[in-house]
């Protein structure tokens, strides 16, 4: 396990090992508070890019575009 990960806010690490060894990290879906698991080369990957997945779910991912087209 790495303790030098830079996580997005509100992330933390999942303690216990995935499949093959993998590390994962909990993330909190905007909509529904429900926490989610990512594995952390996804996470990277998406920070990187300067994205990070915030929904739990597709029906989650929906609820939260319909918000913010509302607020423009």
């Amino acid at each position: 396990m790495s303790d030098d990960i830079t996580l997005p806010p509100g992330a933390r690490l999942d303690p216990r090992p995935g499949k093959l060894g993998a590390q994962y990290v909990f993330l909190t879906c905007e909509v529904c508070g429900r926490e989610f698991r990512l594995p952390l080369s996804q996470v990277r990957h998406q920070m990187r890019r300067d994205i990070v997945q915030q929904t739990c779910s597709c029906a989650c991912a929906a609820e939260l575009r319909r918000r913010r087209r509302a607020e423009v």
